[in-house]
């Protein structure tokens, strides 16, 4: 199964206004694949989870933070702003964990969603429609 990968950039302002949430939404059977949350840094909404606690079991998990479908979504509405993340999915549980090197992780993996310095979204899908659907959907996306 080919991937496709997709820079996402978002309007020509220079502050990217993509969020996960709005990433989530192409994904049409999310609910199909388990998620894995390996990496965040986040800056969180008022009164809302503790986001250094968070970020410190996430981040020194050795497997990372499981999610499913649901939870996920919820997530992704919970941060003022997200700076740094990387989610992967894949149908297969045994998939989802931290990987020796990022080429085995693309190759393994479904779904890879990453977020760089605020500044670009990474996503990598081995689903066709949900590499269009962003295309389509969003804005300032490119094939990398």
């Amino acid at each position: 199964m080919d991937t496709t990968t997709l820079k996402i950039q978002g309007t020509a302002s220079e502050i990217l206004d993509v969020e996960l949430s709005n990433i989530l939404k192409c994904i049409a059977d999310g609910a199909d694949y388990s998620w894995c949350l390996l990496w965040i840094t986040a800056v969180g909404k008022e009164g809302d989870i503790k986001v250094l606690d968070f970020e410190k079991e996430v981040n020194t998990s050795p497997t990372g933070v499981m999610f499913d479908w649901e939870k996920l979504i919820d997530l992704s509405d919970r941060f003022y702003q997200v700076i740094e993340l990387l989610v992967i999915g894949d149908r297969d549980k045994s998939n989802l964990h931290r990987y020796s090197t990022d080429e085995e992780m693309y190759d393994r993996c479904s779904y890879v969603l990453e977020l760089v310095d605020s500044s670009y979204w990474l996503v990598r899908t081995k689903n066709d429609s949900t590499g269009r659907r962003i295309k389509s959907e969003l804005a300032g996306v490119i094939e990398y």
